[in-house]
């Protein structure tokens, strides 16, 4: 549980979009009474996460066991997406069914993941048009 604590002492900003989001989309899971939580919110008005103790405590006193799994497992997504995107973008693309069969083909066989295998494709396409100008 150490890991999950640690967590939650960063991304207070991310912790309030989340915990708005999961009320708006009422994800009753997420919350010990979903309705509570919202009026406790709706009470306090624009300083209900005025700090990071008012987040703590709310957080603490609202979301069930479940929601701050799915809290914890955002906002550790998150911590990755924001590390790695000094070094990294993220592609979201559509390919014909036989591409992508050939891809899961090709990394089951190779044993690579399919970006592991995207990238060196790209990359030695690239050398060997640097290579034939």
């Amino acid at each position: 549980m150490a890991k999950v604590v640690n967590i939650f002492n960063d991304y207070y900003d991310i912790q309030e979009s989340w915990i708005r989001r999961q009320i708006d989309n009422l994800k009753y899971d997420s919350f010990i009474d979903l309705n509570a939580a919202k009026k406790e919110i709706e009470g306090a008005g624009l300083v209900a996460f005025v700090d990071h103790h008012s987040l703590q405590q709310f957080r603490e006193s609202n979301l069930s066991v479940t929601g701050k799994k799915k809290l914890s497992a955002a906002l550790r997504t998150y911590k990755k997406r924001d590390n790695r995107k000094l070094t990294t973008r993220r592609l979201d693309i559509d390919i014909s069914l036989q591409a992508h069969q050939v891809l899961e083909t090709m990394a089951a066989e190779s044993g690579l993941t399919k970006i592991q295998i995207i990238e060196q494709l790209l990359l030695n396409e690239r050398e060997k048009q640097i290579n034939y100008a």
